[in-house]
């Protein structure tokens, strides 16, 4: 049986973030995950095609935590795209507002970075520590945690290991959260979304484009290359199989119609996958040692890109708990130790899903009374400066 001090399954972008703070920290770390290690990243292409469809916003705080792990240096060299503003609008009428990095003295609002690129960079950090062992190929098919060595896991090729700490950073579908039977509340939100990388006939100008259609939430993020950008279009279930079985030359002509005049024009559309939307949150975090970040804890509908960044900011917690009680020579998988990083990250997660779920409901409701009431509201917050500055800030962090 082997023995380690944290065992985290699943090796997505909060996974890897945390095995190298916890390793930094002087913890030995194994990564277990069931999909094939990837390849290291070469020379990137420049085509439609050549981008990865799944990119993530990262704020300054997320892109502050990689920073300290060591890896965005190596992301920013890759490529990523600063955006300095933001232009919300409701294409059911006249309400907008926007949202620019001056307004509150910043240099930029984020970087909009291929998830596939923070991987990587992270992988190249991971090389370089010497206590972390990454499994490929090898899913966890059974937990322990009331095993007398500590939590015990069992992966398919049948190896056992225990540590004092096992972490689900395994994704909305944890198995980690499914074989210890931690309750939660979810739903579908009855949409799927579209993902795919777009070209434009003019420069996005760092701009982050939103438009609230009736059919769901359709966002433009600027990528590295000024006429790119990539999409993700939200669509209720009545209305996706349509959209999705557009030829291309239909679907840029779908997306400018929905766009309206508020964005710059669509000219092309690279390849396009899809992926069904739906909100879990776990009821509690943690069990005896054992605790959940990111998705596998908590997840939630893309419109506004904050995913990622919860999941991060979980995880930035969570090491520093532990880090805690490693110093004070505490257990660090006791349960009154990841409950103080439950209590210190369920109120925000909780709030911003809310928040989310508000902006969801109240756009994609046709009722006109509501419809009114969100532009007007829309558009009395883009006349007031400290509101807007208040916002930007939030998003920041």
């Amino acid at each position: 049986m082997n023995e380690t001090d944290v065992i985290i399954a699943g090796a997505g972008i909060a996974g890897l973030s945390l095995a190298a703070l916890l390793s930094q920290r002087g913890l030995r770390v194994v990564v277990v995950d069931g999909a094939p290690h990837p390849d290291r990243l070469g020379p990137l292409g420049a085509g439609v095609n050549d981008w990865d469809r799944r990119v993530s916003a990262l704020t300054p705080a997320s892109s502050a935590l990689l920073t300290d792990i060591g890896a965005w240096a190596a992301i920013v060299e890759k490529r990523s795209a600063a955006y300095d503003s933001m232009r919300v609008w409701d294409a059911e009428g006249t309400g907008a507002v926007a949202f620019t990095a001056f307004e509150v003295g910043a240099p930029d609002l984020g970087h909009i970075v291929e998830n596939r690129i923070t991987v990587d960079a992270l992988l190249g950090v991971l090389e370089r520590e010497k206590t972390v062992a990454l499994r490929w190929n090898d899913p966890i098919i059974a937990v322990n945690n009331h095993h007398t060595a500590g939590v015990q896991v069992t992966t398919e090729d049948g190896d056992r290991m225990t540590a004092p700490l096992l972490v689900g950073a395994d994704g909305a579908k944890s198995i980690v959260r499914e074989q210890l039977g931690f309750r939660v509340r979810q739903w579908s939100y009855e949409q799927s979304a579209i993902v795919a990388t777009i070209a434009l006939e003019q420069h996005h100008n760092a701009r982050c484009y939103q438009a609230f259609l009736a059919t769901g939430p359709l966002a433009l993020l600027p990528l590295a290359d000024p006429l790119l950008c990539s999409i993700v279009w939200s669509l209720d279930t009545s209305a996706v199989d349509a959209v999705r079985a557009l030829t291309d030359a239909d679907f840029v002509l779908a997306l400018n119609r929905a766009l309206g005049d508020q964005a710059p024009p669509v000219a092309k559309v690279g390849a396009r996958a899809m992926f069904p939307l739906q909100q879990c949150h776990a009821v509690d975090y943690v069990q005896p040692r054992v605790a959940l970040v990111a998705d596998a804890a908590h997840a939630i509908h893309p419109l506004a890109g904050q995913g990622i960044n919860l999941g991060l900011a979980d995880v930035g917690v969570l090491a520093d708990e532990v880090e805690q009680a490693t110093s004070a020579q505490v257990d660090w998988g006791d349960l009154a130790v990841l409950r103080r990083y439950q209590r210190r990250r369920k109120t925000e997660n909780l709030a911003t899903m809310a928040a989310m779920e508000g902006f969801k409901r109240g756009f994609g409701s046709g009722n006109p009374a509501l419809r009114v009431l969100r532009n007007a509201g829309l558009s009395w917050v883009n006349h007031r400066s400290h509101i807007k500055r208040w916002l930007t800030m939030q998003a920041l962090s």
